[in-house]
């Protein structure tokens, strides 16, 4: 049960069951002994709840008003030009949200089915699992109607999310010798993400506007048959490069944005209608969750000396990235190093657009901001010694000496700071890969 829910929506049920059948125990597996020392097949069903929202959101929450700044609070006076009392904020009341007697639960519900099992006298270990989870009545704040004049728009159970994936763990484990001993890991994982629901009449979400830059249209949505969060912009396929070269297209009967100049982006006609507009060009451009994920863990031990490396990466993402905060091309903006190979004439890039205030290209969310984000790290790297080794009488129980890596490297083609980006949509938790200035992971020796 759940206070926050309304009266009539605050219980839920959500039962599980596993079953598991050791295959080794049976007798008809005795002539496999020799080289598994272990087989299980397992599988389970359930539910889990989530009811993580804030409190009391079934009803308009009252908020109260600022007086520190200028924009907020009310005003009292007979004359509200002239009088001292203009300048004075009073406190006031609003309602905060919009309300939703009818948010309840959100349940996810998962079927698995995986196996364990060891072998060659347990020095080989695997583990697999496939999956399909299914979230129904997922929790989400609804896209924001600032003509009701709520701060916050409602709760609301916005839909249905598949995932489906496996995952695949191997060890290794065994010592040579009486002082050498030496161990490896390696998982991997896949997982596909699809919206099959959304609870209204379009079946579809738009994200949060002003995520990648002041102004811009929204990068993020959520629509039914799709991945939860995928980018949404427009494409292009390199710059005009003299005006001969825009002649020739319109010529020949290729969409060509009006008053399109040497320089601008080759806007792509996605829908083929002869037309570059930015209303029906959009489309699906980029994925922000990995197809792919990786772990690694390596290590050996010797005369008390122990070396150990783990690292991590993930594969088959995008990012967008935007490190500007204004729309339009001035001076007082910044800009990373890029600007640099921005096109300044014929041949100098096919890339980025001429760099001009008030420019197309920065106006519109479209793949020039997108980025490939594989990535792999090595997260640690440990050298010790224990001097319980040749200390035999010590009395502590280890004395280890050790030097440590953290963060040492990252293997990866993204150009910011760094590819591993959360969720950086703003008001929308279900957003993520949106790159405008993450704080960057340190480095650290110990």
């Amino acid at each position: 049960g759940s206070s926050n829910f309304a009266r009539g929506k605050r219980w839920g049920y959500f039962p599980s069951f596993s079953a598991g059948w050791v295959i080794t125990n049976e007798k008809f597996m005795e002539s496999t002994r020799s080289w598994m020392d272990f087989l299980k097949l397992r599988a389970s069903w359930g539910q889990n709840g989530n009811c993580n929202i804030g409190n009391f959101y079934y009803l308009s929450n009252i908020a109260f008003s600022p007086t520190d700044y200028a924009d907020y609070g009310y005003k009292f006076s007979s004359d509200m030009i002239s009088t001292v009392d203009s300048n004075v904020y009073t406190t006031g009341a609003y309602a905060k949200n919009a309300p939703n007697p009818d948010v309840t639960w959100e349940t996810s519900e998962q079927i698995n089915v995986g196996l364990d099992a060891r072998f060659i006298s347990g020095k080989l270990g695997v583990n697999f699992d496939w999956y399909v989870k299914k979230t129904k009545d997922w929790l989400l704040q609804a896209p924001m109607n600032e003509v009701l004049g709520y701060e916050e728009p409602a709760m609301i159970n916005g839909g249905d999310v598949k995932n489906t994936g496996f995952e695949l763990a191997l060890s290794w484990r065994d010592q040579i010798g009486e002082d050498f001993s030496y161990h490896a890991n390696v998982n991997v994982a896949t997982n596909k993400n699809e919206v099959t629901r959304i609870a209204n009449d379009q079946g579809l979400i738009n994200g949060q506007t002003k995520a990648l830059f002041e102004n811009s249209s929204y990068v993020s949505r959520v629509q039914e048959g799709h991945p939860i969060g995928y980018f949404y912009g427009m494409s292009y396929s390199g710059i005009w490069q003299n005006q001969a070269q825009i002649d020739n297209a319109i010529a020949n009967g290729k969409a060509v944005l009006d008053g399109a100049v040497p320089g601008d982006p080759i806007w792509d006609d996605f829908n083929g209608d002869g037309v570059i507009d930015y209303d029906t060009d959009r489309h699906e451009i980029g994925n922000p969750h990995p197809d792919v994920t990786l772990g690694i863990t390596l290590g050996c031990e010797w005369k008390g000396f122990d070396f150990g490396v783990t690292g991590s990466g993930a594969f088959g993402m995008q990012v967008m990235q935007c490190y500007r905060t204004a729309l339009l091309a001035n001076q007082y903006n910044s800009y990373t190093v890029d600007a640099f190979d921005r096109w300044h004439g014929e041949g100098t890039s096919n890339k980025y657009p001429r760099l001009t205030v008030g420019q197309i290209a920065d106006q519109w969310v479209s793949t020039r901001y997108m980025q490939d984000a594989d990535y792999f790290k090595i997260q640690n790297i440990t050298l010790g010694y224990n001097f319980n080794k040749i200390w035999k009488g010590s009395p502590f129980s280890q004395l280890r000496l050790y030097v440590q890596a953290q963060n040492l490297y990252t293997f990866t083609k993204y150009t910011g700071v760094d590819p591993e980006v959360g969720s950086s949509g703003g008001n929308d938790s279900w957003a993520r890969g949106i790159d405008v200035g993450l704080y960057p992971s340190a480095r650290t020796f110990v």
